[in-house]
Protein backbone atom coordinates (compact mmCIF):
# COMPACT_ATOMS: atom_id res chain seq x y z
CA UNK A 1 0.00 0.00 0.00
CA UNK A 2 3.10 2.52 0.55
CA UNK A 3 4.36 1.49 -2.73
CA UNK A 4 0.98 2.42 -4.79
CA UNK A 5 0.50 5.62 -2.35
CA UNK A 6 3.99 6.48 -3.15
CA UNK A 7 3.78 5.54 -7.04
CA UNK A 8 0.76 7.89 -7.45
CA UNK A 9 2.25 11.07 -6.15
CA UNK A 10 5.36 10.30 -8.04
CA UNK A 11 2.59 9.86 -10.88
CA UNK A 12 0.85 13.41 -10.05
CA UNK A 13 4.53 15.56 -10.05
CA UNK A 14 6.06 14.29 -13.28
CA UNK A 15 2.44 14.48 -15.27
CA UNK A 16 2.69 10.69 -16.35
CA UNK A 17 -0.87 9.69 -15.10
CA UNK A 18 -3.60 8.78 -17.84
CA UNK A 19 -5.42 12.27 -18.87
CA UNK A 20 -8.95 12.78 -17.57
CA UNK A 21 -11.82 11.64 -20.09
CA UNK A 22 -15.01 14.40 -19.90
CA UNK A 23 -17.82 12.48 -21.31
CA UNK A 24 -20.25 14.37 -23.80
CA UNK A 25 -23.63 15.15 -23.39
CA UNK A 26 -25.34 13.68 -26.60
CA UNK A 27 -27.70 16.28 -27.31
CA UNK A 28 -25.12 19.29 -25.99
CA UNK A 29 -22.21 17.58 -27.98
CA UNK A 30 -18.93 17.09 -26.25
CA UNK A 31 -17.36 19.54 -23.75
CA UNK A 32 -14.50 22.07 -24.32
CA UNK A 33 -11.46 20.41 -23.59
CA UNK A 34 -12.78 17.22 -23.40
CA UNK A 35 -10.32 14.03 -25.17
CA UNK A 36 -11.86 10.80 -25.90
CA UNK A 37 -11.19 7.33 -24.39
CA UNK A 38 -9.22 4.91 -25.99
CA UNK A 39 -10.41 2.40 -28.63
CA UNK A 40 -13.41 4.62 -29.22
CA UNK A 41 -14.74 6.72 -31.77
CA UNK A 42 -15.27 10.26 -32.37
CA UNK A 43 -18.87 10.78 -30.17
CA UNK A 44 -21.73 11.81 -32.84
CA UNK A 45 -23.79 14.68 -31.35
CA UNK A 46 -27.35 14.73 -32.45
CA UNK A 47 -27.28 18.19 -33.36
CA UNK A 48 -25.56 17.19 -36.33
CA UNK A 49 -27.89 15.55 -37.75
CA UNK A 50 -30.39 17.42 -40.36
CA UNK A 51 -33.61 18.47 -38.81
CA UNK A 52 -36.19 16.30 -40.52
CA UNK A 53 -34.73 13.57 -39.85
CA UNK A 54 -34.52 13.74 -36.45
CA UNK A 55 -38.26 14.96 -36.29
CA UNK A 56 -38.63 11.23 -38.28
CA UNK A 57 -37.47 9.49 -35.72
CA UNK A 58 -38.82 10.80 -32.51
CA UNK A 59 -42.19 10.63 -34.78
CA UNK A 60 -42.16 7.01 -34.27
CA UNK A 61 -42.47 7.36 -30.59
CA UNK A 62 -45.24 6.99 -28.40
CA UNK A 63 -47.35 10.37 -27.73
CA UNK A 64 -46.31 10.46 -23.96
CA UNK A 65 -42.36 9.60 -24.68
CA UNK A 66 -42.34 12.31 -27.54
CA UNK A 67 -43.47 14.56 -24.66
CA UNK A 68 -41.34 13.05 -21.61
CA UNK A 69 -38.26 13.30 -24.34
CA UNK A 70 -38.88 17.13 -24.47
CA UNK A 71 -38.33 17.58 -21.27
CA UNK A 72 -34.80 16.27 -21.14
CA UNK A 73 -33.17 19.88 -22.61
CA UNK A 74 -33.97 22.61 -24.51
CA UNK A 75 -32.29 21.14 -27.87
CA UNK A 76 -35.39 18.16 -27.62
CA UNK A 77 -37.94 20.79 -26.16
CA UNK A 78 -37.59 22.43 -29.63
CA UNK A 79 -37.58 19.52 -31.35
CA UNK A 80 -40.32 17.88 -29.60
CA UNK A 81 -42.76 21.03 -29.83
CA UNK A 82 -41.66 21.84 -33.55
CA UNK A 83 -44.71 20.98 -36.14
CA UNK A 84 -43.24 18.63 -38.08
CA UNK A 85 -43.16 16.37 -35.52
CA UNK A 86 -47.09 16.23 -34.55
CA UNK A 87 -47.46 16.41 -37.91
CA UNK A 88 -46.10 13.49 -38.57
CA UNK A 89 -47.65 11.67 -35.30
CA UNK A 90 -50.73 12.99 -36.39
CA UNK A 91 -50.65 11.54 -39.98
CA UNK A 92 -49.64 7.92 -38.15
CA UNK A 93 -52.75 8.56 -36.23
CA UNK A 94 -55.45 9.28 -38.27
CA UNK A 95 -54.55 9.31 -42.03
CA UNK A 96 -57.18 10.60 -43.34
CA UNK A 97 -57.40 14.08 -41.43
CA UNK A 98 -56.70 16.67 -43.65
CA UNK A 99 -54.75 19.62 -43.21
CA UNK A 100 -56.35 22.39 -40.85
CA UNK A 101 -56.12 26.10 -41.32
CA UNK A 102 -53.39 28.24 -39.87
CA UNK A 103 -53.77 28.76 -36.20
CA UNK A 104 -51.22 28.07 -33.23
CA UNK A 105 -49.84 24.48 -32.91
CA UNK A 106 -52.55 23.15 -35.22
CA UNK A 107 -51.16 19.69 -36.04
CA UNK A 108 -49.87 19.36 -31.88
CA UNK A 109 -53.78 20.14 -31.12
CA UNK A 110 -54.93 17.62 -34.21
CA UNK A 111 -52.41 14.62 -33.03
CA UNK A 112 -53.61 14.80 -29.23
CA UNK A 113 -57.14 14.64 -29.99
CA UNK A 114 -56.72 12.19 -32.23
CA UNK A 115 -54.42 10.38 -29.67
CA UNK A 116 -56.81 10.75 -26.64
CA UNK A 117 -60.51 10.31 -28.22
CA UNK A 118 -62.07 7.09 -26.56
CA UNK A 119 -65.79 6.37 -25.78
CA UNK A 120 -67.32 4.26 -22.77
CA UNK A 121 -70.36 3.80 -21.65
CA UNK A 122 -71.46 2.72 -17.57
CA UNK A 123 -75.24 2.23 -16.57
CA UNK A 124 -75.81 3.80 -13.43
CA UNK A 125 -79.06 1.85 -12.48
CA UNK A 126 -79.41 -1.76 -12.14
CA UNK A 127 -77.04 -4.88 -10.47
CA UNK A 128 -74.86 -4.61 -13.41
CA UNK A 129 -72.41 -1.50 -13.24
CA UNK A 130 -69.69 -2.69 -15.29
CA UNK A 131 -67.98 0.00 -18.24
CA UNK A 132 -67.92 -0.67 -21.79
CA UNK A 133 -66.08 0.47 -24.42
CA UNK A 134 -68.30 1.75 -27.34
CA UNK A 135 -67.94 1.51 -31.11
CA UNK A 136 -65.89 4.87 -31.20
CA UNK A 137 -65.81 7.19 -35.08
CA UNK A 138 -62.48 6.37 -36.13
CA UNK A 139 -62.54 9.48 -38.20
CA UNK A 140 -63.44 11.74 -35.77
CA UNK A 141 -61.71 14.72 -34.94
CA UNK A 142 -61.87 14.36 -31.04
CA UNK A 143 -64.94 14.72 -29.37
CA UNK A 144 -66.30 18.05 -29.11
CA UNK A 145 -70.08 17.48 -27.44
CA UNK A 146 -72.15 14.79 -26.93
CA UNK A 147 -75.71 14.55 -27.05
CA UNK A 148 -77.72 11.87 -26.29
CA UNK A 149 -81.37 11.25 -27.31
CA UNK A 150 -83.64 8.43 -26.27
CA UNK A 151 -82.01 5.37 -27.93
CA UNK A 152 -79.16 7.47 -29.43
CA UNK A 153 -75.83 9.30 -29.19
CA UNK A 154 -74.82 12.57 -31.29
CA UNK A 155 -71.38 13.70 -31.49
CA UNK A 156 -69.74 16.45 -32.97
CA UNK A 157 -65.97 16.43 -33.40
CA UNK A 158 -63.44 19.80 -33.79
CA UNK A 159 -63.85 19.51 -37.92
CA UNK A 160 -67.09 20.44 -37.62
CA UNK A 161 -68.81 16.44 -38.57
CA UNK A 162 -71.41 15.43 -36.57
CA UNK A 163 -71.51 11.49 -35.69
CA UNK A 164 -74.92 9.64 -35.46
CA UNK A 165 -74.11 6.47 -33.01
CA UNK A 166 -77.19 4.16 -33.13
CA UNK A 167 -78.46 2.12 -30.71
CA UNK A 168 -75.94 3.62 -28.32
CA UNK A 169 -78.14 3.42 -25.60
CA UNK A 170 -79.71 0.05 -25.94
CA UNK A 171 -78.60 -3.04 -23.57
CA UNK A 172 -76.69 -5.87 -24.94
CA UNK A 173 -76.97 -9.81 -23.85
CA UNK A 174 -74.45 -8.70 -20.59
CA UNK A 175 -76.12 -6.18 -20.04
CA UNK A 176 -73.56 -3.71 -20.77
CA UNK A 177 -74.30 -0.23 -23.08
CA UNK A 178 -72.70 0.09 -26.75
CA UNK A 179 -73.38 1.49 -29.90
CA UNK A 180 -74.04 -1.21 -33.16
CA UNK A 181 -72.70 1.35 -35.52
CA UNK A 182 -72.26 4.77 -36.52
CA UNK A 183 -72.75 6.98 -39.50
CA UNK A 184 -72.14 10.49 -40.51
CA UNK A 185 -74.88 12.64 -39.96
CA UNK A 186 -73.36 16.08 -41.95
CA UNK A 187 -70.32 17.83 -42.31
CA UNK A 188 -69.56 21.79 -41.44
CA UNK A 189 -71.68 22.11 -38.38
CA UNK A 190 -71.05 24.66 -36.09
CA UNK A 191 -73.51 23.64 -33.28
CA UNK A 192 -76.09 21.64 -32.11
CA UNK A 193 -78.99 21.37 -30.06
CA UNK A 194 -81.71 19.59 -28.99
CA UNK A 195 -84.47 19.72 -26.48
CA UNK A 196 -83.38 21.69 -23.04
CA UNK A 197 -84.96 19.51 -20.86
CA UNK A 198 -82.92 16.95 -18.97
CA UNK A 199 -85.10 14.00 -20.06
CA UNK A 200 -83.88 12.37 -23.32
CA UNK A 201 -87.21 11.30 -24.07
CA UNK A 202 -88.53 14.83 -25.04
CA UNK A 203 -85.72 14.93 -27.80
CA UNK A 204 -87.34 13.87 -30.79
CA UNK A 205 -85.76 16.43 -33.24
CA UNK A 206 -82.30 17.35 -33.56
CA UNK A 207 -81.30 21.13 -34.57
CA UNK A 208 -78.03 21.30 -36.40
CA UNK A 209 -76.47 25.36 -37.19
CA UNK A 210 -74.18 24.54 -40.25
CA UNK A 211 -71.96 26.35 -43.03
CA UNK A 212 -73.58 25.15 -46.62
CA UNK A 213 -72.62 26.59 -49.94
CA UNK A 214 -75.74 28.75 -51.76
CA UNK A 215 -76.60 26.64 -54.75
CA UNK A 216 -76.62 28.05 -58.02
CA UNK A 217 -73.72 30.15 -57.16
CA UNK A 218 -71.25 27.21 -56.70
CA UNK A 219 -68.12 27.95 -58.07
CA UNK A 220 -64.09 27.78 -57.71
CA UNK A 221 -63.96 31.83 -58.14
CA UNK A 222 -66.91 33.28 -56.60
CA UNK A 223 -68.62 30.62 -54.04
CA UNK A 224 -70.40 31.80 -51.41
CA UNK A 225 -71.34 30.45 -48.05
CA UNK A 226 -74.19 30.97 -45.86
CA UNK A 227 -75.47 29.77 -42.06
CA UNK A 228 -78.59 27.69 -41.86
CA UNK A 229 -80.50 25.64 -39.20
CA UNK A 230 -81.18 21.60 -40.09
CA UNK A 231 -83.39 19.90 -38.23
CA UNK A 232 -83.04 16.23 -38.20
CA UNK A 233 -85.49 13.26 -36.70
CA UNK A 234 -83.39 11.47 -34.09
CA UNK A 235 -84.55 8.36 -34.30
CA UNK A 236 -83.75 8.26 -38.12
CA UNK A 237 -81.27 10.81 -38.82
CA UNK A 238 -83.52 12.05 -41.48
CA UNK A 239 -83.54 16.10 -42.00
CA UNK A 240 -86.96 17.08 -42.25
CA UNK A 241 -86.54 20.88 -41.84
CA UNK A 242 -84.22 23.70 -43.64
CA UNK A 243 -84.10 27.31 -43.09
CA UNK A 244 -81.35 29.34 -44.82
CA UNK A 245 -80.48 32.60 -43.88
CA UNK A 246 -78.69 35.69 -45.66
CA UNK A 247 -75.08 35.13 -46.11
CA UNK A 248 -74.32 38.30 -44.59
CA UNK A 249 -75.19 37.00 -40.91
CA UNK A 250 -72.88 34.80 -39.54
CA UNK A 251 -74.12 32.60 -36.31
CA UNK A 252 -71.70 30.83 -33.89
CA UNK A 253 -73.82 29.33 -30.92
CA UNK A 254 -77.43 27.90 -30.56
CA UNK A 255 -79.73 27.24 -27.94
CA UNK A 256 -83.55 26.24 -27.57
CA UNK A 257 -86.01 27.64 -25.32
CA UNK A 258 -89.72 26.53 -24.63
CA UNK A 259 -91.94 23.30 -25.18
CA UNK A 260 -92.75 22.15 -28.76
CA UNK A 261 -95.27 24.47 -29.54
CA UNK A 262 -93.57 27.20 -28.93
CA UNK A 263 -89.98 26.52 -29.13
CA UNK A 264 -87.87 29.15 -29.96
CA UNK A 265 -83.94 29.41 -31.26
CA UNK A 266 -81.32 31.60 -29.87
CA UNK A 267 -78.52 32.45 -32.42
CA UNK A 268 -75.68 33.94 -31.48
CA UNK A 269 -73.87 35.97 -34.11
CA UNK A 270 -70.15 36.54 -34.39
CA UNK A 271 -70.64 40.23 -33.29
CA UNK A 272 -72.20 39.29 -30.02
CA UNK A 273 -75.52 40.06 -30.68
CA UNK A 274 -78.49 37.66 -30.20
CA UNK A 275 -81.75 36.48 -32.68
CA UNK A 276 -84.77 34.89 -31.97
CA UNK A 277 -87.05 32.41 -34.55
CA UNK A 278 -90.15 31.07 -33.13
CA UNK A 279 -90.61 27.25 -34.16
CA UNK A 280 -93.84 24.80 -33.93
CA UNK A 281 -92.01 21.46 -34.18
CA UNK A 282 -95.48 19.92 -34.51
CA UNK A 283 -95.66 21.00 -38.19
CA UNK A 284 -92.08 20.07 -38.88
CA UNK A 285 -92.92 17.37 -40.35
CA UNK A 286 -95.52 18.11 -42.38
CA UNK A 287 -94.68 18.14 -46.54
CA UNK A 288 -95.40 22.05 -46.79
CA UNK A 289 -93.23 25.09 -46.44
CA UNK A 290 -93.02 27.24 -43.31
CA UNK A 291 -92.06 30.53 -42.84
CA UNK A 292 -90.38 31.87 -39.74
CA UNK A 293 -88.91 35.45 -39.03
CA UNK A 294 -85.89 36.09 -37.28
CA UNK A 295 -85.87 38.93 -34.98
CA UNK A 296 -83.42 40.94 -32.66
CA UNK A 297 -83.47 39.91 -29.47
CA UNK A 298 -84.81 42.17 -26.09
CA UNK A 299 -80.70 41.59 -24.71
CA UNK A 300 -79.57 42.93 -27.81
CA UNK A 301 -82.47 45.50 -28.69
CA UNK A 302 -82.15 47.07 -25.42
CA UNK A 303 -78.61 46.73 -24.29
CA UNK A 304 -76.96 46.99 -28.02
CA UNK A 305 -73.25 48.10 -25.94
CA UNK A 306 -73.25 44.36 -25.17
CA UNK A 307 -71.24 41.79 -26.83
CA UNK A 308 -72.66 37.96 -26.05
CA UNK A 309 -69.77 35.36 -25.58
CA UNK A 310 -71.99 32.32 -24.82
CA UNK A 311 -75.01 31.67 -23.60
CA UNK A 312 -77.07 28.65 -21.52
CA UNK A 313 -80.57 27.65 -21.42
CA UNK A 314 -83.62 25.53 -20.35
CA UNK A 315 -87.34 25.12 -20.96
CA UNK A 316 -87.79 28.31 -19.00
CA UNK A 317 -85.46 31.18 -18.76
CA UNK A 318 -81.95 31.78 -20.70
CA UNK A 319 -78.45 33.02 -19.38
CA UNK A 320 -75.92 35.41 -21.23
CA UNK A 321 -72.40 36.00 -20.23
CA UNK A 322 -70.61 39.06 -21.83
CA UNK A 323 -67.37 39.55 -23.67
CA UNK A 324 -66.86 41.22 -20.01
CA UNK A 325 -67.73 38.59 -18.05
CA UNK A 326 -71.01 39.27 -16.81
CA UNK A 327 -73.92 37.72 -16.30
CA UNK A 328 -77.39 38.57 -17.72
CA UNK A 329 -80.55 36.03 -16.71
CA UNK A 330 -83.61 36.18 -18.40
CA UNK A 331 -86.87 34.30 -16.58
CA UNK A 332 -90.46 33.41 -18.77
CA UNK A 333 -92.21 31.52 -15.77
CA UNK A 334 -93.31 33.13 -12.55
CA UNK A 335 -92.30 29.64 -10.74
CA UNK A 336 -88.68 29.65 -12.03
CA UNK A 337 -87.99 33.81 -11.09
CA UNK A 338 -89.37 33.04 -7.54
CA UNK A 339 -87.06 29.92 -7.03
CA UNK A 340 -84.12 31.79 -8.39
CA UNK A 341 -84.27 34.84 -6.36
CA UNK A 342 -86.92 34.61 -3.72
CA UNK A 343 -89.45 36.89 -4.64
CA UNK A 344 -91.47 37.49 -7.29
CA UNK A 345 -91.33 41.59 -6.39
CA UNK A 346 -89.29 42.37 -9.51
CA UNK A 347 -91.06 40.14 -11.83
CA UNK A 348 -93.20 41.41 -15.11
CA UNK A 349 -95.32 39.56 -17.07
CA UNK A 350 -95.39 42.08 -19.83
CA UNK A 351 -91.68 42.06 -20.16
CA UNK A 352 -90.49 38.61 -19.87
CA UNK A 353 -87.59 38.78 -22.12
CA UNK A 354 -86.13 41.83 -20.46
CA UNK A 355 -82.40 40.64 -18.82
CA UNK A 356 -81.84 41.00 -15.43
CA UNK A 357 -78.19 41.51 -14.08
CA UNK A 358 -76.48 39.04 -12.04
CA UNK A 359 -73.66 40.85 -9.96
CA UNK A 360 -70.68 38.96 -8.96
CA UNK A 361 -66.68 40.13 -7.83
CA UNK A 362 -65.20 38.33 -10.87
CA UNK A 363 -65.36 37.86 -14.29
CA UNK A 364 -67.37 34.80 -14.97
CA UNK A 365 -65.90 32.49 -17.28
CA UNK A 366 -68.44 29.44 -18.01
CA UNK A 367 -72.05 28.47 -16.09
CA UNK A 368 -74.35 25.95 -16.41
CA UNK A 369 -77.81 26.30 -16.53
CA UNK A 370 -80.69 23.93 -14.45
CA UNK A 371 -84.44 23.79 -14.56
CA UNK A 372 -84.65 25.98 -11.43
CA UNK A 373 -81.11 26.18 -10.02
CA UNK A 374 -77.66 27.78 -11.80
CA UNK A 375 -73.97 27.76 -11.42
CA UNK A 376 -71.41 30.01 -12.20
CA UNK A 377 -67.65 29.44 -12.47
CA UNK A 378 -65.32 32.96 -12.20
CA UNK A 379 -61.40 33.42 -13.38
CA UNK A 380 -60.15 32.53 -10.27
CA UNK A 381 -61.78 28.90 -9.93
CA UNK A 382 -64.47 29.83 -7.86
CA UNK A 383 -68.28 28.23 -7.87
CA UNK A 384 -70.99 29.89 -7.10
CA UNK A 385 -74.79 28.44 -7.15
CA UNK A 386 -77.97 30.18 -7.27
CA UNK A 387 -81.83 29.11 -7.02
CA UNK A 388 -84.01 26.04 -5.29
CA UNK A 389 -81.94 24.15 -2.78
CA UNK A 390 -84.64 21.23 -2.07
CA UNK A 391 -82.80 18.60 -2.48
CA UNK A 392 -79.38 20.03 -2.07
CA UNK A 393 -78.64 20.64 -5.49
CA UNK A 394 -76.21 23.66 -4.53
CA UNK A 395 -74.16 21.74 -2.54
CA UNK A 396 -73.84 24.30 0.10
CA UNK A 397 -74.65 21.53 2.96
CA UNK A 398 -78.08 22.18 3.63
CA UNK A 399 -81.21 22.61 1.79
CA UNK A 400 -81.74 26.33 2.50
CA UNK A 401 -82.61 28.55 -0.99
CA UNK A 402 -80.57 30.85 -1.94
CA UNK A 403 -81.54 34.40 -4.17
CA UNK A 404 -78.38 35.45 -5.15
CA UNK A 405 -75.02 33.52 -5.98
CA UNK A 406 -73.29 31.91 -3.20
CA UNK A 407 -69.88 30.30 -3.32
CA UNK A 408 -69.22 26.93 -2.32
CA UNK A 409 -65.40 27.22 -0.85
CA UNK A 410 -64.47 23.37 -0.77
CA UNK A 411 -64.26 23.21 -4.87
CA UNK A 412 -61.24 24.02 -6.37
CA UNK A 413 -60.44 24.01 -10.61
CA UNK A 414 -63.43 23.08 -12.05
CA UNK A 415 -63.26 21.60 -15.44
CA UNK A 416 -67.04 21.55 -15.94
CA UNK A 417 -70.28 22.21 -14.53
CA UNK A 418 -73.68 20.67 -15.16
CA UNK A 419 -76.65 21.26 -13.45
CA UNK A 420 -79.82 19.12 -14.10
CA UNK A 421 -83.51 18.99 -12.94
CA UNK A 422 -82.67 18.55 -8.99
CA UNK A 423 -78.63 17.55 -8.74
CA UNK A 424 -75.83 19.30 -10.07
CA UNK A 425 -72.00 17.42 -11.41
CA UNK A 426 -68.52 19.27 -11.50
CA UNK A 427 -65.71 18.01 -12.58
CA UNK A 428 -62.50 18.67 -10.89
CA UNK A 429 -58.80 18.68 -11.43
CA UNK A 430 -56.01 17.99 -8.69
CA UNK A 431 -53.03 18.99 -8.66
CA UNK A 432 -51.36 15.85 -10.19
CA UNK A 433 -53.70 16.99 -13.49
CA UNK A 434 -55.94 13.77 -12.27
CA UNK A 435 -59.88 14.22 -12.50
CA UNK A 436 -62.67 13.77 -10.24
CA UNK A 437 -66.35 13.62 -10.63
CA UNK A 438 -68.32 15.82 -7.83
CA UNK A 439 -72.14 15.63 -7.57
CA UNK A 440 -74.76 16.63 -5.34
CA UNK A 441 -78.57 17.04 -4.67
CA UNK A 442 -81.16 14.06 -5.07
CA UNK A 443 -79.50 10.64 -5.73
CA UNK A 444 -82.67 8.66 -6.80
CA UNK A 445 -82.09 6.50 -10.05
CA UNK A 446 -79.21 6.88 -10.36
CA UNK A 447 -77.99 10.50 -10.36
CA UNK A 448 -75.67 10.39 -7.90
CA UNK A 449 -73.70 6.33 -8.39
CA UNK A 450 -72.92 5.59 -4.59
CA UNK A 451 -75.12 7.68 -2.80
CA UNK A 452 -78.92 6.44 -3.64
CA UNK A 453 -80.35 8.91 -0.97
CA UNK A 454 -78.56 11.66 -2.39
CA UNK A 455 -76.47 14.85 -0.73
CA UNK A 456 -76.26 18.42 0.36
CA UNK A 457 -73.03 18.64 -0.46
CA UNK A 458 -70.60 18.05 -3.10
CA UNK A 459 -69.00 13.81 -2.69
CA UNK A 460 -67.23 12.25 -5.21
CA UNK A 461 -69.16 9.52 -7.20
CA UNK A 462 -68.80 5.80 -7.37
CA UNK A 463 -67.77 5.83 -11.10
CA UNK A 464 -65.27 3.33 -12.97
CA UNK A 465 -62.58 5.11 -14.43
CA UNK A 466 -61.47 4.03 -17.55
CA UNK A 467 -58.71 7.32 -18.46
CA UNK A 468 -59.41 11.09 -17.01
CA UNK A 469 -62.59 12.31 -17.79
CA UNK A 470 -63.27 15.44 -19.28
CA UNK A 471 -66.58 15.32 -20.73
CA UNK A 472 -69.91 14.17 -19.01
CA UNK A 473 -73.73 13.97 -20.23
CA UNK A 474 -75.98 12.77 -18.20
CA UNK A 475 -79.81 12.52 -18.86
CA UNK A 476 -83.12 10.50 -17.67
CA UNK A 477 -80.61 7.24 -18.25
CA UNK A 478 -77.65 8.41 -16.22
CA UNK A 479 -73.80 7.51 -18.77
CA UNK A 480 -70.54 8.69 -19.02
CA UNK A 481 -68.78 9.64 -22.02
CA UNK A 482 -65.54 9.94 -21.62
CA UNK A 483 -61.88 11.30 -23.19
CA UNK A 484 -58.79 11.44 -21.63
CA UNK A 485 -57.48 15.19 -21.29
CA UNK A 486 -53.98 14.45 -22.49
CA UNK A 487 -54.15 17.74 -24.19
CA UNK A 488 -53.82 20.64 -21.85
CA UNK A 489 -51.62 18.15 -19.67
CA UNK A 490 -49.07 17.88 -22.41
CA UNK A 491 -49.31 22.05 -23.35
CA UNK A 492 -48.75 22.72 -19.29
CA UNK A 493 -45.59 20.19 -19.13
CA UNK A 494 -43.69 21.38 -22.05
CA UNK A 495 -43.84 25.21 -21.01
CA UNK A 496 -43.11 24.49 -18.02
CA UNK A 497 -40.20 22.58 -18.72
CA UNK A 498 -39.23 25.75 -20.84
CA UNK A 499 -39.77 27.78 -17.82
CA UNK A 500 -42.91 28.96 -18.83
CA UNK A 501 -46.29 28.98 -16.88
CA UNK A 502 -48.88 26.68 -17.88
CA UNK A 503 -52.54 27.68 -19.17
CA UNK A 504 -55.42 26.51 -17.65
CA UNK A 505 -58.06 24.42 -18.89
CA UNK A 506 -60.39 26.11 -21.26
CA UNK A 507 -64.22 26.44 -20.96
CA UNK A 508 -66.51 23.12 -21.87
CA UNK A 509 -67.05 24.37 -25.42
CA UNK A 510 -63.86 25.87 -26.30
Amino acid sequence: MVRRSQKRKLQKVTGLCRPEVKRSCASCGPEPGGEEKKGRGNPISIQLFPPELVEHIISFLPVRDVVSLGQTCHYFHEVCDSEGVWKRICHRLSPRLREQGSGVQPWKRAAILNYTKGLYFQAFGGRRRCLSKSVAPVLAHGYRRFLPTKDHIFILDYMGTIFFLKNALVSSTLGQKRACCYVVLCHGAKDFASDPRGDTIYRKYLYVLATREQPGVVDTAHSQSCDCVEVYLQSSGQRVFKITFHRAMSFKQMVLVGLETQRTLLLLTEEGKIYSLVVNEAQLDQPHSYTGQLTLRKVSHDLPHLCVACMASNQGSTLYITDQGRVYFEVHTPGVYRDLFGTLEAFDPTYQQMPLPVSLPAKVLFCALGYNHLGLVDEFGRIFMQGSNRYGQLGTGDKMDRGEPTQVRYLQRPVALWCGLNHSLVLSQRSDFSKELLGCGCGARGRLPGWPRGSASFVKLHIKECMETTKVIVGWMPLMATQEDFFWETLDMLQRAFGGVGQGPPTPDS
